[in-house]
């Protein structure tokens, strides 16, 4: 374990991933277990077939029994080897310019091999194993770069889900070998089965540099994975206690054991790659730690391989695999061991048994052939051309610091150097509209047609602004006058102008001289704009009052809303009042609102019921032909029932006498 942290930090440090669009094991663009940030492409495909072959000696004590004379037993060194080989077909393809998916058929053979030796009345030299179909896996890879001007930078997630098509086949013992016998199935070997028996699923965070996109010398691609999945697996057999004797061996005790082993892991990965003229070489370490176990509980391989490429789109890879973890077999036999000296629980099992993904082997090899569509496109005649140029004041012609971009497209800007001034670019062939904006000047632009495999230059003279003034002013609330905290702006200026107020409101902005829009927005407030007139070396004052935006259960309420006595005809100095109402209403389009109408204690109580109704639809009918939408307005009559103060005095009896105004909605 110790050892594997080691290179973990080491090549991490260094980081991974793949050199073309070589589908992983995983089906994902990818190097062998490690899968790369980077997107294949829109319509891209990938698919290969990989196979793998690893070997591992085993040095245990094996049962030794005579065969004449009186029957007894003995032990014997022995050297076991173990066999394993996995093939995969692996498939991807990019669904968009970000996302790709995957997919992966396996097949899996484990095999046991007797030493040769041939001990008194021991079979020996046999192999003993299992193969069929291993898990089927499918998924889905996100990746983007946060540095569109250079792609150094990829960041990824990947997702996966996997299933066992067939049934959680295991080696059996033919022999006797160790403490397992005749078709007992072994446990403690690196792989007993060859699958997990149950669904799977993982997800995972993916990092990838592209070197050669900033320094072309370098060559190097860095890529790295961390992720964490979740594996089940089934256990049904019988474990028997064996009882040694002059006369051989018995069976003393058994029990049926049934256990479902779950584990979730982190899986991590990390490789670089250095691209040559003839081949790609590259150097991968992957770490598979079981997170709910102790003692023997990863397995690491570091692996070295060369990639050779051909512009027909295919590929083929050479890998060598070298186990960065040690095995010990009386770690994952599922508790049969410790049966022969005691009881053993289903916790104590489940702590011993077989990872889920196999034990490191102590080497392997790997041959993978693979066809990618991308490399076929790579080796057609480019398609592109190259535009660079020099951007400067067309005062002094002093370089200039300025971004340049690609207006109606998606292509990435680009920024020029700032103490020369220069910038290049690849377009695609053909007409490409290239603009150029730098703060202090006024934006460039022009159409360069350029023909695929081409150069053109194409300089730009930025001129300077045009002097400017100074708006300053308040923003304020129009409730209450108070100042607000807000963000205004130059919403139609040439490049973006804000400023925030402070907490008394005041704001200042440096405007270009000329005709623009001043905007204020503050939270729960309504944005509000104006059109100012600015000359050049001029200050102008600008104070902006907000509207408070309406807010799900508000109530406006309003004594100063007046009707002829005894009446329902709105008398014309309610109308002010009314405007304003309208204006918040449209304002707030999304708003409905209830309008309740309030009447004092004066005259019986269903007179004043049916008068604060007929005012509450009066108020409906002003609003309504001044604009505002009638399903967004419904009304009610309180009467006299519901008053603000006690009907005691005149002056309390006019407070009474109101119209309500309650916020339904705001969307």
């Amino acid at each position: 374990m110790r050892r594997s942290l080691v290179f973990a930090g080491l090549i991490l440090l260094l980081s991974a991933q793949m050199a073309v669009a070589l589908p992983s094991l995983m089906g994902f663009r990818g190097v062998n277990r490690v899968v790369d940030a980077r997107p294949v492409g829109i319509g891209e495909i990938m698919f290969g077939l990989m196979g793998r072959y690893w070997a591992s000696t085993n040095e245990i004590e094996a049962l030794e029994f005579h065969s004449f004379g009186p029957v007894y037993h003995d032990t014997i060194a022995v050297s076991d080897k173990e066999h394993y080989g996995d093939g995969y077909f692996a498939v991807g393809y990019g669904l968009t310019d970000f996302m790709e998916l995957g997919a992966r058929l396996s097949y899996v053979a484990n095999y046991y091999e007797r030493d040769l030796v041939q001990p008194r009345g021991m079979i020996a030299g046999r192999w003993d194993g299992v193969d069929g179909l291993g898990d089927v896996r499918v998924g889905m890879k996100l990746g983007f770069t946060p540095t569109p001007s250079n792609n150094l930078l990829w960041l990824g997630l990947q997702n996966w889900w996997g299933f066992a098509p067939s049934k959680n086949e295991t080696v059996t013992s033919e022999d006797y070998c160790g403490l397992w016998f005749d078709g007992m199935p072994m446990y403690d070997i690196r792989r007993p089965t060859i699958s997990t028996g149950h669904t799977s699923y993982g997800v995972g965070g993916l990092l990838s540099f592209d070197m050669a996109d900033v320094w072309p010398s370098s060559r190097i691609r860095l890529h790295a994975n961390a992720g964490w999945a979740h594996y089940k697996q089934n256990f049904n057999f019988t474990d028997f206690r064996v009882q040694m004797g002059p006369g051989g061996y018995t069976f003393s005790d058994s029990t049926d054991v049934n256990l479902v082993v779950e584990d979730n892991v982190l899986e991590a990965g990390a490789a670089i790659e250095f691209p040559t003229k003839f081949a790609v070489l590259f150097l991968e370490y992957s770490l598979q730690e079981c997170l709910d176990r102790e003692g023997q509980n990863s397995t690491a391989y570091l692996t070295p391989g060369i990639r050779f490429v051909t512009s027909s789109g295919a590929l083929v890879d050479v890998t060598f695999d070298l186990g960065m973890t040690d095995f010990f077999g009386e770690f994952s036999d599922l508790g049969h061991g410790l049966y022969q000296t005691g009881p053993v629980t289903d916790e104590q099992r489940m702590e011993l048994a077989p990872m889920p993904f196999g034990s490191a082997n102590d080497w392997g090899i790997g041959f993978d052939i693979a066809f990618s569509s991308d490399l076929i496109h790579e080796a057609t005649p480019p398609t592109q051309g190259r535009i660079s140029g020099m951007v400067t004041s067309s005062v002094d012609g002093k370089p200039v610091a300025a971004e340049v971009f690609f207006p109606g497209t998606t292509m990435p800007s680009v920024f020029t150097d700032e103490t020369s001034g220069f910038y290049s670019v690849m377009v695609p062939g053909g007409s490409t509209a290239i603009a150029v904006r730098s703060e202090g000047y006024i934006p460039g632009s022009a159409t360069v047609i350029i023909d695929a495999g081409q150069s053109v230059v194409k300089d730009f003279a930025l001129i300077p602004t045009p002097a400017g003034g100074i708006v300053t002013g308040t923003v304020t609330s129009s409730e209450d006058g108070a100042p607000l905290v807000a963000t205004v702006s130059v919403t139609d200026a040439p490049e973006a102008i804000s400023v925030s107020s402070g907490a008394d409101g005041v704001y200042q902005l440096q405007v270009p001289s000329g005709t623009w829009t001043i905007k204020a927005e503050a939270p729960d407030y309504l944005p509000r704009s104006q059109p100012v007139v600015i000359p050049a070396d001029q200050t102008v004052v600008v104070n902006l009052e907000l509207r408070p935006a309406l807010v799900e259960g508000q109530v406006l309420s309003f004594n100063n809303i007046y009707f002829d006595v005894g009446s329902a005809t709105l008398k014309p100095e309610s109308y002010g009042v009314l405007d304003g109402v309208v204006e918040t209403l449209l304002d707030n389009p999304d708003a409905t609102v209830r309008i309740a109408g309030h009447t004092d204690s004066d005259g019986s109580e269903s007179f004043n019921q049916t008068l604060s109704e007929q005012r509450a639809q009066s108020v409906f009918t002003y609003l309504v032909n001044h604009g505002v939408s009638a399903r967004r307005l419904s009304t009610i009559g309180y009467g006299e029932t519901a008053p603000v103060v006690p009907n005691t005095s005149s002056a309390n009896k006019a407070q009474n006498r109101r119209i309500e105004f309650t916020v339904l909605s705001v969307n």
